[in-house]
């Protein structure tokens, strides 16, 4: 997905810029990942053990048990220590992100918390260096990498999505880890991307009317997802610039 840490062209001899991809942001979001999942499946396999109501559609799934029962006292056990891998996973992610350059980008976005975009740089890697090239992308390019670009269809064009016997050629992850930072946004009072999201929602009230309510959210929230990865972007850029700029002063 990322590949490795790359470095940039170097104009005019001057030394490689430092790539933004982060060896060990990727890796500790990597293990967070996987901590995470199996302190997932390991609070399924309790819900099942003790559960005595039926699920939503009606059958009932669970054994029963109570936590004297010596499996339920063991997978207890297990997730707890689980949830403190988890919990020490993140605060050691959150420490690096906050070294990370990209991080003074991220004090001026509302909504998007240290933990959110350390996974989301994991995703994408450098958000404004190709990891294949070490050369720079389009932010066009960027958001194709994550699943936010339009493709043709019977309408016209529309957002990427997934089809059945066809693979997708961008990171669901990624489309994912965006989304994510996005529904945090739209839920700061006073953040820019709140702003995006609204205005959105009013341009589709009337210029797609026979759209559910469940569609237009669905929609305002990828034009948040492509905002925020435009202003990562720009970001990312921009400390390349300040980078060159240093180096010809010097």
């Amino acid at each position: 997905m990322t590949g490795g840490a790359h470095t940039g062209s170097a104009p005019n001899n001057r030394a490689p810029r430092p790539s933004l991809f982060d060896p060990t942001l990727y890796t500790l979001a990597q293990y967070l990942d996987d901590v995470e999942g199996l302190r997932k499946a390991q609070a399924n396999r309790a819900r099942i053990l003790t559960a005595t109501e039926p699920d939503e559609d009606g059958v009932v799934r669970g054994f029963g048990y109570d936590e004297t029962h010596p499996v339920v006292a063991v997978v207890t056990a297990q997730l707890e220590q689980l949830a403190g891998l988890e919990h020490a996973a993140i605060l050691e992610l959150q420490r690096v992100m906050r070294r990370h350059p990209l991080n003074a980008w991220r004090k001026t976005a509302k909504g998007v918390g240290e933990k959110q975009l350390a996974r989301l740089l994991a995703a994408v890697g450098d958000p404004y260096l190709r990891a294949d090239t070490g050369q720079p992308r389009t932010v066009s390019q960027l958001w194709a990498y994550c699943g936010l670009h339009t493709l043709p269809g019977d309408g016209g064009n529309e957002a990427a999505r997934r089809r059945k016997g066809q693979q997708a050629n961008w990171s669901t992850d990624a489309k994912t880890r965006a989304y994510l930072i996005a529904m945090s946004c739209v839920k700061q009072t006073g953040s820019e991307y709140r702003a995006v999201y609204d205005a959105r929602r009013a341009h589709t009230a009337t210029t797609r009317p026979d759209w559910t309510p469940g569609h237009s959210h669905n929609d305002a929230l990828r034009i948040v997802s492509k905002r925020v990865l435009r202003d990562l972007w720009r970001a990312a850029r921009d400390h390349y610039k300040e980078g060159n700029n240093h180096d010809e002063q010097d």
